[in-house]
């Protein structure tokens, strides 16, 4: 009898999936013709909050801060040009942020390797390897509300853009952010203590008061997302596909990441989501317009329990559900 109810629940959520979005919804979606994926720095808190929190990159006073990220949890991003980056506020947050337009002058943000989370200096050009890059720098405003507040975790704000992109090909990473004064309030963002499990080995970070700040103290570590170009391949280009379809994901079950391979007869808006088994989205791994032929994209989920997740595609004229299983 319990297997009876569990079947036809899980029949009734993928209804629910099938109906949530009309068909052409991809097709009225105003994204960006770019394929964006996210990815949350550590994995392990795409779902869970920090636990500890930090003032810093949404501080209205001078900043310089360093995260420092061990490549080991950076896995899903080789190959992969990081085009963004964004936080969350803390889970506490009873109202999203901020409560008017603000304007930083400057919001410079560098990329480059790093060394080891455990190695990390509080001479701030010590940690870094190799040739910073300056993917973002002058004036950033955010609009009121950027920043969401409710839930547990939060949801990330306002995705802040790169001006240029940064191509990843493995190694530790350092990304340094250092922004002047905003007109602003300051708020705190969600963030892992210095005493959290992985703290000095997986990620690490380092801050000062200080716009142009040269060394600093220790600091908390702040949840990240980053935004990259997702990995999509096309395969041989001569064979386009004669319909559409969508592949059962492999492995499955799986752990930690999983290959979804799907087809298209023409030029398409995709839209690909990830739904846990009482039907709420829990991450977006494709939206954008991609050329006709076939693809596949990976799903890390490092960050998510165990359990049956249902993964959503939907094109101008297709969409298809199917299932899937993580085992931790």
């Amino acid at each position: 009898m319990y297997f009876k109810y569990t079947v036809i629940i899980i029949t009734a959520i993928v209804l629910i999936l099938f109906k949530s979005l009309p068909k052409n919804e991809a097709a009225t979606n105003n994204a960006s013709p770019d394929t964006v994926q996210f990815n949350v720095i550590p994995p392990g808190n795409a779902g869970t909050i920090g636990g500890s929190s930090f003032l810093g990159p949404l501080s209205n006073a001078q900043r310089t801060i360093q995260f420092l990220i061990h490549e080991s949890i950076l896995t899903s991003l080789v190959g992969r040009d990081i085009t963004g980056i964004t936080y969350r506020l803390l889970p506490s947050a009873t109202i999203s942020w901020p409560s008017a337009t603000t304007v930083y002058t400057n919001y410079d943000i560098y990329l480059s390797g790093s060394v080891a989370p455990a190695d990390r200096s509080l001479t701030f050009s010590q940690n870094i390897v190799g040739t910073q890059k300056l993917v973002r720098f002058g004036g950033l405003t955010l609009d009121t509300g950027a920043f969401p507040a409710g839930g547990s975790p939060t949801q990330f704000g306002k995705n802040i853009s790169f001006d240029s992109t940064y191509h990843y090909t493995g190694g530790h990473l350092l990304i340094e952010v250092r922004h002047t004064v905003s007109n602003g309030t300051s708020t705190s963002n969600d963030a892992l203590s210095t005493s959290s499990s992985g703290y000095g080995t997986l990620f690490s970070s380092c801050w000062t008061g200080n716009y142009t700040g040269t060394s600093g103290s220790q600091g908390n570590f702040v949840v990240l997302r980053l935004s990259s170009d997702v990995l999509v391949e096309v395969g041989n280009e001569t064979e386009i596909p004669y319909i559409s379809s969508l592949s059962q994901n492999y492995p499955n079950p799986f752990n930690p990441s999983t290959t979804i391979k799907f087809s298209l007869p023409k030029q398409s808006i995709v839209k690909m989501v990830i739904f846990d088994v009482f039907g709420k989205e829990v991450q977006t791994l494709v939206n954008g317009n991609l050329n006709a032929g076939n693809h596949e994209v990976m799903w890390d989920a490092s960050g998510f329990a165990s359990g049956v997740y249902f993964y959503k595609i939907i094109t101008n004229d297709f969409v298809d559900v199917k299932k899937m299983t993580l085992i931790k």
